[in-house]
């Protein structure tokens, strides 16, 4: 769409509220005529900066990306050249490029060194602070936005003012300052529609309104924040329309799955996720596209764990900071829902060491809630949901606290009236607020749950903690459940159970050994028999098999299927899900049992699979050009099958590629140590670009 065009719609679209508007321009530096850019060309940076500007107020930052390819830099510290460049930082955030993000804001930051003017030191200041509170430098964040205020105020553009304030808006919200966003997002709205200049552009407006519903939802006043983004979603509807594009206000949507999703309404919170994933992932936005995809797997966690924990992996693979970070919790509370603590537990680990984690109140009070229903100990528990309670108190976000404290309640027996009303005051339904969160753990019953570990080397887990081997009364209890593992579980009559564990013994001898080391099983699993005799292993006077029992090697099965599918399709998703599955993979079935036959199957299927993912791994990282994961997995392979040729010469051309040319040599030897053991001549030293993706 051309500039003029584009102008036209904004105009249209100001005539359409009953306002009169003039034409988007640059904040901070005056209007000048640009020509419409033609059939994809070059752009001039004054041109390229208005055009970024303008796509990424409407949440589009593939468009803005596109535009900076097309821009003419000149390296010349200038304002068109500051705030094109200041466009593009953002937008490169939010396409979920974090690494070249933090490379423009470099070059950003260091012209600001060279120019005082003060619409480039606002705009500079603001995309820098995107910047850094993306990479969880907060402290540095802050000192930006700081240095952005004070020059937006100096500029005298109360529309540059209300674009300062936006861009910080979420982040004091974040700390609790979420009515005094309000306050100072409203004297910005006032101060940008009644100026003289009448510079505020719609899409500011209507972003202003986005973060207007975020600081209500903040402060629990949900049909305040219900009202903010419905008149957003409208706007962005009206606007799209006058501009030819309806895939604005994905924002939008996700502000309103969010009040849904607070008030229990999980069928209009899918609704809205999935239409927010659907606009976000049209304009390029990873990070409004990870935010929903977050929401769509908490809304339906409950009730469909499986593909909840699909789309919260999908989440994690999106972006980083705190949406990544928000991701990950989500995934753990999917894996509660599902009784896999352990899983849950790690997804804590993981969310914990992330950048930002630890800087954050409201970040830090979800990983504390989750942390807190992933432990069994109850005085840990307590005390985790208590320093919850007060960091959601201290970021000023009632609604959290209030659920905590109702949380804490049902699980100490204490309190519940109170905080049952405070909620209902709140208008949240105790039992329905975040379907896969704390009150679905809080107020559902939590079964015993018990795993079984074979890749890598046996090892029963029960509530997530590993039973220790003095619980295990005799070595053959032991080996009829690894025995069921390996024969996947499937029901197995007794007379090849009993061949098994004591062969060449009378079976009729061994009936009553055989139903003692049931016992023994079904007592570690379950010490204080509190499920059903048959809830982990099934048995009858003719077959035993395993019923509701976890077992890691075919959660990695089941996992690597799905991974090789989405592989097959050549879907945008294929290594997030490839090496999602991998990581599974501990090592191989009953290693620290290699002599037992019934297992070798299994341990071989298994080892197949493994292989194929690393395979497919290899031939994605080359696709993505990442040449350090290339070797690695490549190197992976190796340790599989140390005479596989093709992955060897692979190898040494990959290193040679990437002028490493001593550890291409001295793979290359190796290699062809290797082909002479088994007396296979080696090939020849492979010429550059030389190189396949592994095996067929």
């Amino acid at each position: 769409m051309s500039t003029a065009q584009m102008e036209a719609a904004g105009q249209e679209f100001a005539a359409a509220e009953g306002e009169h508007a003039g034409p988007p321009r640059q904040l901070g530096v005056p209007p000048r005529p640009a020509a419409a850019p033609q059939g994809g060309g070059l752009l001039d940076v004054a041109e390229g900066g208005r055009l970024a500007m303008t796509y990424q107020l409407l949440g589009e930052p593939a468009r803005v990306l596109e535009i900076h390819r097309r821009t003419q830099f000149t390296g010349a510290a200038t304002p068109d050249e500051i705030m094109a460049l200041s466009w593009a930082a953002v937008a490169f955030c939010a396409h979920g490029e974090p690494g070249r993000a933090q490379t423009v804001a470099r070059l950003v930051v260091g012209a600001l060194g060279h120019c005082a003017e003060a619409g480039a030191q606002a705009v500079g200041h603001a995309a820098a602070a995107v910047v850094a509170a993306c990479d969880g430098r907060g402290a540095v964040a802050e000192h930006h936005r700081e240095l952005a205020e004070q020059a937006a105020c100096a500029s005298g553009d109360p529309a540059l003012v209300l674009l300062v304030r936006a861009g910080a808006a979420q982040e004091r919200i974040e700390q609790g300052a979420a009515r005094d966003v309000l306050a100072s997002l409203d004297t910005a709205l006032t101060a940008a529609a009644t100026g003289p200049d009448r510079t505020e552009l719609p899409q500011l407006r209507l972003a202003a309104e986005c973060l207007r519903g975020a600081a209500h939802l903040a402060l629990g006043e949900l049909d305040y924040a219900a009202a903010e983004f419905g008149r957003s979603l409208a706007g962005y509807q009206r606007l799209g329309e006058a501009l030819g594009h309806g895939a604005l206000g994905a924002q939008a949507l996700l502000g309103l799955g969010d009040v849904h999703r607070e008030r229990g309404a999980l069928g209009p919170a899918r609704a809205a996720y999935q239409e927010a994933v659907v606009r976000a992932e049209q304009c390029g936005d990873r990070q409004v596209l990870a935010a929903a995809l977050t929401g769509l797997a908490l809304a339906r966690g409950a009730e469909e764990p499986r593909a909840a924990a699909l789309l919260a992996r999908r989440a994690v693979a999106q972006c980083a900071g705190r949406t990544r970070i928000r991701a990950l919790v989500a995934a753990g509370w999917v894996a509660l829902a599902d009784e896999r603590p352990e899983t849950a537990a790690d997804a804590v680990r993981q969310a914990a060491g992330e950048p930002g984690a630890q800087g954050c109140r409201t970040v830090f009070a979800e990983l504390l809630e989750l942390e807190a229903m992933c432990t069994r100990e109850p005085c840990a528990r307590e005390r985790l949901l208590a320093d919850a309670e007060a960091m959601w108190t201290a970021a000023r976000r009632p609604v959290a606290a209030a659920r905590t404290a109702f949380a804490r309640a049902r699980l100490t027996g204490s309190g519940q009236r109170e905080t049952t009303a405070r909620l209902r005051q709140l208008g949240i339904p105790e039992a329905a607020a975040d379907a896969a969160g704390l009150l679905n753990r809080a107020t559902v019953t939590r079964r015993p749950s018990a795993a079984v570990r074979v890749l890598g080397g046996f090892q029963v887990l029960r509530d997530g903690s590993p039973v220790g081997p003095e619980e295990w009364q005799s070595k053959k209890a032991r080996d009829l459940l690894k025995l069921l593992v390996a024969r996947r579980g499937l029901p197995t009559p007794r007379e090849v159970v009993v061949e098994a564990l004591w062969p060449g013994e009378e079976p009729s001898r061994c009936a009553n050994r055989l139903s003692v080391a049931l016992s023994i099983v079904r007592l570690v699993l379950d010490p204080e028999r509190r499920l059903a005799q048959d809830h982990f292993i099934a048995a009858d006077k003719h077959v035993i098999g395993i019923a509701g029992l976890r077992v890691d090697v075919q959660d990695f099965l089941a996992a690597a299927r799905h991974a090789l599918a989405v592989a097959e399709r050549s879907g945008g998703h294929a290594f997030a899900a490839l090496a999602d599955a991998e990581r599974l993979y501990r090592g191989d079935v009953l290693e620290d049992e290699p002599y037992m036959e019934w297992a070798v199957a299994l341990r071989e299927e298994a080892q197949a699979v493994h292989t194929e993912l690393l395979v497919r791994l290899a031939t994605a990282a080359a696709e993505r050009e990442d040449h350090h994961a290339e070797v690695h997995f490549r190197l992976r392979l190796l340790e599989r099958d140390p005479y596989d040729e093709e992955t060897h010469l692979g190898l040494v051309a990959l290193l040679a590629e990437a002028g490493r040319h001593g550890e291409a040599r001295r793979r290359y030897a190796l290699y062809a140590d290797r082909m002479r053991e088994i007396d296979v001549a080696p090939a020849a030293f492979p010429r550059p670009g030389q190189r396949g993706a592994g095996r067929d």
